[in-house]
């Protein structure tokens, strides 16, 4: 089978987010949500987290923040999340890369294939090997190189079935969870009786 290889450069824009202690001292910006692994896990399987609760920094008007439709790569985690549009004009910190796709490329369909792709993850686990600190860089992802990208229609179903399958993932064993509460707190009732 014979693979054609295509440049990221043509798909999406990649950007390092910002060390934030440098806006630390500022007090004359105004204060923006930091998006945090909270609202990243609660992206990526379709929860609403509110920015409310989320820490906040001043930061300069005119700075860059992300925004619906970018994706997120984890450099923790190694993984990526779409961002919804309660996490869309957070401020984002060097411990995350942002992604904005071109509109030929679906922030769905991205998120799967670098969450799920072979050829991708393969690409970045070489990128990685030897180093002591395991970390993807911009450039990393901007020398991947992806598959050839199906129809736009094909994108959007494959992402929508990837995020709703995560989102199924984590219900599942959130109703687990809770299942195993609930018999845990039953059985602490059972033998105390006099």
């Amino acid at each position: 089978m014979k693979t054609v290889n295509y440049k990221t450069k043509n798909y999406f824009n990649v950007r390092s987010g910002l060390p934030l202690q440098r806006f630390q001292h500022l007090t004359d910006c105004p204060m923006k949500p930091v998006y945090t692994q909270e609202l990243f896990a609660a992206d990526l399987i379709g929860e609403q987290a509110g920015k409310e609760s989320q820490p906040m920094i001043s930061f300069p008007e005119d700075a860059w923040t992300i925004q619906a439709g970018d994706v997120v790569y984890s450099q923790s985690s190694l993984t990526a999340s779409p961002v919804s549009e309660g996490s869309g004009g957070c401020v984002i910190s060097q411990n995350y890369l942002v992604l904005r796709p071109e509109s030929v490329l679906d922030p769905g369909y991205l998120v799967y294939l670098l969450n799920e792709g072979s050829g991708i993850r393969k690409q970045l686990a070489s990128r990685l090997q030897g180093n002591q600190l395991q970390r993807v860089t911009v450039k990393d992802l901007e020398s991947l190189q992806l598959p050839p990208l199906p129809k736009m229609e094909v994108q959007k179903a494959i992402g929508e079935v990837y995020l709703w399958q995560k989102r199924l993932t984590f219900l599942r064993e959130k109703s687990i969870q809770n299942r195993e509460k609930l018999v845990m707190a039953s059985l602490k009732g059972i033998g105390n009786e006099q």
